[in-house]
This record gives C-alpha cells, sequence and structure tokens, in this order.
C-alpha cells in the first residue's frame, strides 16, 4: 500500500535508462566545454545518445499505450517521459552550437553551467531510482529542491556570462555565437528543472 509502482516495478527501467543517458550526455558536455577542440567528436557521441534517448522515449509511449492501468497517472507518465527527452534535446542543441560555430576556445561560464548539468542529472537519476516507494518520497523531494537550486545558479551565471559578453566582445558575430550557447546550455538547466517540477507533482499525488 505504501509503493508508488507494483512490485513488477513497470516504467522504471525505462526511466532509469533515460536518467542514465542524459547523465551520460551531460558528462560528453562538461568535457566537450572543458576541451573544445574535440568538439566534433564529443558532438557526435551526445547525437548517438540524443537517439538513444529518443528510442527510449518511444519504448516507453508504446509501453504506456499498452498498459491498460498505469501505476501513476498517464498524463504525469508522458510529461515525465517528455521532459526527460528535452533535457537531452537541449544538451545535443549546445553542443551541436559548438560544433556549427567552430569554437575552439572555452570560458569558465560555460565550464560552470556544464558542470552545473551534470550535478542535475545526478539528481535527476537519484529521483527517478527512488520513485517506487513512498518511503523515500522526502528524499525524491529534497533532489527536487536541489534541481530547482541548480538551475537558480545556471540561471545566475548565464546572465553574467552574456552581460560580460556584451561589454567585452568586439565581434558582433561572436557575440550572436556565444550568446546562443549559453541560451542552450541554461536551457538545459531549465529542462531538468522541468523534471523536478514533474517529480514533485507525482510524489505529492502518490501521498
Amino acid at each position: 500500500m505504501f509503493r508508488i509502482f507494483p512490485r513488477e516495478e513497470t516504467f522504471l527501467p525505462q526511466f532509469g535508462r533515460a536518467a542514465q543517458v542524459i547523465l551520460d550526455a551531460a558528462r560528453v558536455l562538461d568535457a566537450m566545454a572543458a576541451e573544445p577542440g574535440s568538439a566534433v567528436d564529443s558532438a557526435a557521441e551526445i547525437k548517438r545518445l540524443e537517439h538513444q534517448g529518443d528510442q527510449i522515449a518511444h519504448e516507453t509511449f508504446d509501453l504506456l499505450n499498452r498498459t491498460w492501468i498505469t501505476p501513476i497517472d498517464r498524463e504525469d507518465i508522458h510529461t515525465l517521459v517528455k521532459t526527460l527527452d528535452d533535457v537531452l534535446d537541449y544538451i545535443d542543441a549546445a553542443a551541436s552550437r559548438i560544433v556549427l560555430y567552430k569554437i575552439t576556445t572555452t570560458t569558465p561560464e560555460l565550464k560552470k553551467i556544464t558542470a552545473v548539468i551534470v550535478q542535475s542529472a545526478i539528481a535527476i537519476q537519484k529521483a527517478l531510482a527512488l520513485l517506487s516507494d513512498l518511503k523515500h518520497s522526502r528524499q525524491i523531494l529534497d533532489a527536487c529542491v536541489e534541481i530547482n537550486r541548480l538551475e537558480n545558479e545556471a540561471d545566475t551565471v548565464a546572465q553574467l556570462a552574456i552581460g560580460k559578453l556584451f561589454a567585452e566582445a568586439k565581434d558582433p558575430i561572436e557575440v550572436i555565437k556565444w550568446k546562443e550557447i549559453y541560451d542552450f546550455v541554461e536551457g538545459a538547466t531549465d529542462r531538468c528543472e522541468d523534471v523536478a517540477n514533474t517529480l514533485e507533482a507525482i510524489v505529492i499525488k502518490s501521498t
């Protein structure tokens, strides 16, 4: 009676796989921010992981369509799958822009935000691993609070980075390139916050 999911753990393996792919992609992006010279190979690996995430999402939606009675609201499952996939999309978009714009140098701000994405991905993985049992509801909510804190941190760093960019950059094309990269990496943390908000809603409904 205290379990969110039944003992066969329907949907939990899919969520776990999605969380691992996000963490893998976040770590590649973080390494890419530190060493943009290997950006082409890193972006290709992230693209592979993004396709893998899409496949997991499709499989989960297919399972949802074939499952008559779901452990939580169907809408919440759908939203959780979509928000997890959105995180990957933004990581992929950031990596693609670094390659597209031929970025060969990095900035402290970019490295700070990509590190935040990794920390957020770890918190998402932790929360999803605990989702099976209501006795873990406090820990899940704590992970969600941490994700929200990290998003605020990334937002602050991104704002400072963009302000610095407009104040110091001489080439307007470089301003456009870097602003878009900052927007996508910060956007990835926004999407992590969407995951946290969905998890909070699931826990609150289930308690």
